[in-house]
């Protein structure tokens, strides 16, 4: 059996059968956070010698999450301009951290300056987009929004039409949305966080995974926690997050006040209300503030046709990248990654 054979032989088993419906099986991602771990971790360079790092860890990180999770859609989203004021208004600090890191690669790839390497990452990213553009993925960035709540809206729009939700990044506030039908797959960790998961690791429930991360903060999104309670502290006097009834802020303040006199915590809980309330208030994606416009905008982007494979386009932008140095088998690579998930979406929209 020759390799051509044996290709058809494998999409031919991996073709999803006709009672699927398109958004049985969808795999999210968080395409920010897959972009910077991606050109920060890998120090792949064509042969004139630029970093290209960023292109194929991206391309190589979802295409790994499509084979293995074998979704029946694929959907990529990235914080849209000015996503961050909302949640600026309520702390100005919020991500003020992010413009002040001077390192945001782990490679021996070296640039000469900064600027280099931000002006590297600003072309990588918008190249990338064009990548994409050739993919059977849907690309989704929404101005006003960040990825972070785009990707909740999804993930509440489908939780009903679904059978399975997988959201791919290493933000650990996407947590807080895992359900029978939601998940979350930690490809750092490479560890996929189901309900029991989330319990087993924090000790609370995804309903109350919000709270327990106002105490603990965000230190990627310079968003500070309470501090003098830690986990075991609060989990020991506050056991109500380990339940499966959503435990609100109220009223843990509410129980807080009527044990104030038995433990110095709940007067720390007291007088950290504000920190408490404000972190809730930035960390909690099923605050959905969306503006009509907006949630209009997102359901014509996911309603309209998947688009198709593109393996001519692909393959010219790949030679113009001259990244054949490192994706050395780019056309096995789009067949075996992507022509199957073509198929099936060509096949459902029919």
């Amino acid at each position: 059996m020759n390799k051509y054979q044996k290709l058809f032989k494998e999409m031919k088993e991996e073709k999803p059968s006709l009672d699927q419906n398109v958004d049985d099986r969808l795999l999210v991602f968080d395409g920010l956070n897959t972009f910077i771990r991606a050109f920060g971790a890998t120090p792949a360079t064509n042969e004139d010698g630029d970093h290209i790092g960023g292109i194929t860890g991206f391309l190589y990180s979802i295409g790994k999450c499509v084979r293995d999770f074998k979704p029946t859609r694929c959907v990529v989203v990235f914080d849209g301009r000015g996503g961050s004021k909302r949640r600026k208004t309520i702390n100005k600090s919020y991500k003020a951290n992010r413009a002040n890191r001077t390192r945001l690669r782990r490679h021996d790839h070296a640039m000469a300056t900064i600027e280099d390497e931000q002006e590297a990452m600003r072309h990588q990213f918008s190249r990338l987009v064009s990548y994409l553009d050739n993919l059977p993925v849907t690309f989704l960035a929404i101005d006003g929004i960040e990825a972070d709540d785009t990707i909740a809206y999804i993930a509440e729009l489908y939780r009903e039409k679904s059978k399975e939700i997988t959201i791919v990044s290493t933000d650990r506030d996407f947590y807080q949305m895992v359900d029978d039908t939601i998940r979350v797959w930690s490809p750092i960790k490479k560890k996929m966080y189901t309900a029991d998961t989330v319990h087993e690791e924090f000790g609370v429930t995804p309903q109350n995974y919000v709270v327990y991360r106002t105490f603990t903060g965000d230190k990627s999104d310079n968003i500070e926690g309470v501090r003098g309670i830690g986990p075991k502290t609060l989990l020991k006097h506050v056991p109500e997050l380990a339940s499966q009834k959503e435990f609100t802020p109220d009223e843990m303040f509410e129980k807080s006040e009527q044990l104030l006199d038995e433990s110095k915590t709940y007067k720390k809980i007291i007088e950290s209300r504000d920190v408490i309330e404000q972190n809730y208030q930035l960390m909690n994606l099923k605050l959905l503030d969306f503006s009509a416009t907006h949630t209009s905008n997102i359901r014509r982007i996911l309603e309209q046709p998947i688009p198709p494979l593109n393996r001519a386009e692909f393959q010219r932008l790949f030679m113009e990248d001259k990244m054949w140095t490192t994706m050395k088998n780019a056309p096995d690579w789009l067949n075996k990654t992507w022509l199957s998930l073509h198929a099936f979406a060509q096949q459902t929209q029919k």
